[in-house]
């Protein structure tokens, strides 16, 4: 059997060049049920096929866990250049933990020779199987985009981008009562596929047409690529999950080209009338679909904050992966604790539950959610997908976070020449909350990790515009994984709160060893 690289279609061994694509087909290599691997994996069932080989269901014998194999072809496997890359991309791909990422959990090769991942296993249809009967219900596919969103978020932060979003790259785990949660997988098969491209010496640009961002079309160095791309295919599957149809319509790779390049898709509405039920969702989409990527969200943080207001009023899973070889650069600079921390100086008073507003209906839905995961993790659920907390969504008073001393004294005004975060942090210390959170926006996705851990504060304390643990999360996570330490106290806190014992001790350990004196005493108080 062999498969071409490009549009993974299967032909038998006697086809040379792919019939629609003219690329050199590839020999797949065919592993018998029951088969044991490097003693450690057993055989169960093929599961899958594609231009890069084959991919089998097996049992991991001693742990008795089902993975995810995918073998490289027999052919790939004797290019020097391309398992170079094979090498590099899985290593990078299993550094990411994270719940709604597919996670690698081992690398190596068969008795043959033969390059393999291993994957975790989920159980559960593909996206490109739940779109089968077309557009989707609106709550469901903002709820995929979401999570997906938070996965590539947590690649983006690691300096991974995936390149290849697209509906047959999503599983969707859960159901049966649990929680559907969208999991995205092949994290650096793109990359991967590049060098196959080169190898079997193909023609033209290796993408997914339907959903490849104008920058890769017009042939962009994989290198000058950035997270950009991957929000453009996002927004290409989540017009397809709310219209039934993919943003543009080709025939061939030229109409696609020009499609992408100078076209300009339909705002979603225009096709589906329900979905002016949801103001800002065509804006949204549309912003995710510009053809100049200047013009798109910049990050995925930006992106979840314009998305948060359009989710469906209940239970919402909100997960952060949990690196375990991770280390975190130490930023120079002001002191580090002199950014705000969520935790009040006596813990016996730690956050006080305020009296929700009328407007944060969604935000006890939230907690809700945190509740019911954290049972579910306290009874084993999801605990091959790498689970590791739940955003609280507590609105706390503000006697009961508030932030210590800032080390640099107030000033009027920030001077002409200063930074976005010392214009920000000027603004803040004026009580100048709206101007502060969006200059520290700013800052923040510009890479200043100092910038992220007040925007969490910000977004966490409702200040400057509406509460969201979310986003405040996600800006802890950024800053505590780039050596903002404070923020690793935070999230500890967070974790400890929900009974997540081990993380909270994880991330006190982190913030203790960075030189948070909270995260110290606090790690004391859960040994």
């Amino acid at each position: 059997m062999k498969t071409c690289p490009l549009c993974e279609n299967a032909y038998s061994s006697h086809h040379t060049n792919c019939p629609t694509d003219g690329a050199i087909l590839i020999e797949t290599r065919e592993f018998e049920q029951g088969m044991v691997i490097r003693g450690k994996y057993r055989i169960l069932r093929q599961i899958g096929r594609g231009g890069m080989g084959t991919v089998y269901l097996a049992e991991h014998i001693m742990l008795s866990r089902l993975r995810a194999l995918k073998f490289i072809s027999s052919e790939l496997s004797q290019d020097a250049i391309f398992l170079r890359r094979f090498r590099r991309e899985a290593q990078a791909a299993i550094g990411l933990h994270h719940p709604n990422i597919v996670e690698v959990v081992d690398l190596d090769q068969a008795e043959d020779g033969t390059p393999y991942i291993a994957m975790e296993y989920v159980e559960g249809p593909g996206l490109r199987q739940a779109l089968a009967n077309g557009a989707m219900q609106v709550e469901r596919a903002l709820i995929i985009a979401w999570g997906i969103a938070q996965g590539l978020g947590a690649a983006h932060a690691k300096g991974i981008v995936h390149r290849d979003v697209k509906p047959e790259n999503i599983l969707l785990a859960g159901g049966n009562g649990f929680p559907e949660i969208p999991k995205l997988l092949d994290f650096g098969i793109a990359a991967m596929k590049e060098s196959a491209t080169v190898a079997s010496h193909t023609r033209g640009l290796m993408l997914t047409p339907p959903y490849a961002a104008p920058e890769q079309w017009k042939g962009m160095a994989a290198e000058e690529l950035d997270g950009r791309a991957d929000i453009y295919a996002l927004g290409g599957v989540l017009y397809e999950m709310l219209t039934g149809h993919t943003p543009f319509h080709a025939h061939n790779t030229e109409g696609w080209l020009y499609q992408h390049l100078y076209a300009d898709p339909r705002p979603p509405g225009q096709l589906r009338p329900e979905l002016d039920n949801f103001p800002g969702l065509d804006a949204l989409v549309l912003q995710m679909l510009e053809r100049d990527r200047e013009r798109r969200f910049p990050s995925v943080l930006a992106l979840l904050e314009a998305l948060a207001p359009l989710l469906p009023a209940q239970p919402v899973p909100t997960f952060f992966d949990t690196p375990h070889t991770l280390h975190p650069m130490v930023i120079t600079g002001p002191r580090l604790d002199s950014v705000p921390v969520n935790l009040p100086k006596d813990r016996n008073d730690s956050l006080r539950v305020a009296e929700p507003s009328r407007k944060s209906s969604k935000v006890k839905w939230i907690v809700a959610a945190a509740v019911i995961v954290a049972g579910l993790a306290g009874l084993g659920i999801w605990s091959s997908t790498g689970f590791s907390g739940f955003t609280p969504a507590t609105t706390t008073t503000q006697s009961a976070s508030k932030p210590p001393e800032v080390a640099t004294p107030a000033v009027s005004a920030a001077p002409a020449e200063a930074s976005l975060y010392d214009q920000a942090k000027s603004a803040y210390e004026q009580k100048q909350f709206v101007h502060a959170r969006q200059l520290f926006k700013q800052a923040c996705e510009a890479d200043d990790m100092r910038a992220c851990s007040y925007l969490g504060y910000l977004y966490y304390q409702g200040l400057g515009g509406d509460q969201s643990a979310v986003l405040a999360e996600g800006a802890y996570r950024m800053a505590c994984d780039k050596g903002i330490f404070s923020s690793c106290t935070n999230l500890g806190t967070i974790y400890q709160d929900l009974g997540k014992i081990a993380d909270a001790r994880k991330y006190f350990k982190k913030g203790c060893d960075g030189g948070s004196a909270e995260g110290c005493d606090l790690l004391r108080g859960v040994q």
